[in-house]
């Protein structure tokens, strides 16, 4: 027969109240007897359930995490960094997808997470203002990463900056028609990665004294496949191009399988860079504006954690650095006939 509660406090002789106070760690416990209670517990092989533990905290010990896929990169490695930071923790995440490979994605559902979890992340997904009216009466603290949803925590990069660095990276190299392969079009708020990396593209250019006209700006969907049509598009409407910058590293990947179908040297007939530091990059040679992926899953969990534990939500937006990753798919144009 396991041990209970009962059988703990009745050896350290204290109260079922203080060994549960002090198995979770709780203020007004002695340093004594909190040793003499743990003693009591590892001699009996005691352990406390998580279930009893939620319920007399009145937590789920467990953390709602929105997505859109888990097969590309940049999410499953913001699942990966909250789910180690909840781990170490002791607590769980709940996956709720919200598939976005169609124009229209499902609606957001605050019903499938409520009295179910006591925080959430939203990767990387852009919220109705009705949506984002729903998940607040969950009535639990929210961190959006990637997306600067108003009203809610956020942890990211500045999209735009980094679609600048990768435009002036080109440009540094002497390149000067550069197209631009974005996320859908109809993502157009302007908290939202696409459409900021976007803007980046175009004002980079524009302060360069360039164009940057319709024709070389595609949209994709942000997968390898979606990158590879656009960039066709691209070759097929601007025969002049020589540099193309890709909001994602997979986009980039399907562009550099484009440049390979139609026989041009990459890095050399046209550049190619993108935006992420997939892990791919080095094996590919692809040029790259580097961003911590995993460390903002990371953060968005401990500051969650932090809240939670009695803190106060951020101020402001945990904004990490970027940083432009030179590898052989961009270089100096080569005048193609």
């Amino acid at each position: 027969m396991n041990p209970s509660v009962s059988d703990v406090a009745q050896a350290a002789g204290v109260s079922t109240a203080t060994v549960s106070r002090a198995m979770r760690n709780l203020p007004h416990v002695t340093l004594q007897t909190r040793a003499r209670i743990l003693k009591a517990a590892a001699e009996l092989g005691y352990s406390p359930s998580r279930s009893a533990a939620a319920l007399a905290s009145g937590r789920t010990q467990s953390i709602g995490l929105v997505a859109s896929a888990i097969s590309r990169w940049f999410f499953a490695e913001v699942i990966e960094g909250v789910e180690r930071t909840l781990r170490e923790a002791d607590m769980d995440a709940l996956l709720y997808f919200l598939p976005d490979t169609s124009p229209t994605r499902p609606r957001f559902e605050a019903e499938v997470l409520r009295g179910r979890v006591d925080g959430v992340v939203v990767a990387s997904l852009s919220f109705t203002d009705e949506e984002a009216a729903t998940l607040q009466t969950l009535g639990v603290p929210t961190v959006f990463v990637s997306v600067r949803q108003p009203g809610f925590i956020h942890v990211g990069i500045d999209d735009t900056l980094a679609a600048r660095q990768a435009v002036g990276h080109l440009l540094g190299l002497g390149h000067r028609v550069i197209g631009h392969i974005g996320g859908p079009r109809q993502d157009i708020a302007p908290y939202s990665p696409t459409y900021r990396r976007r803007l980046g593209w175009r004002d980079a250019l524009l302060a360069a004294g360039l164009a940057a006209p319709d024709n070389l700006d595609i949209a994709a969907d942000f997968s390898p496949e979606s990158g590879l049509r656009a960039m066709h598009k691209l070759l097929d409407s601007a025969p002049d191009l020589t540099a193309v910058f890709a909001a994602s590293d997979e986009m980039a990947m399907g562009a550099v399988q484009a440049l390979h179908d139609r026989g041009l040297a990459v890095g050399q007939d046209v550049s190619v860079i993108g935006v992420d530091g997939h892990h791919l990059d080095d094996i590919l040679g692809l040029t790259s504006v580097v961003q911590p992926v995993r460390e903002q899953g990371a953060k968005a969990a401990e500051l969650l954690l932090a809240v939670l534990s009695g803190g106060d939500e951020p101020s402001e937006a945990v904004v990490f650095p970027t940083y432009v990753y030179p590898r052989r798919s961009t270089g100096v144009p080569n005048r193609r006939v």
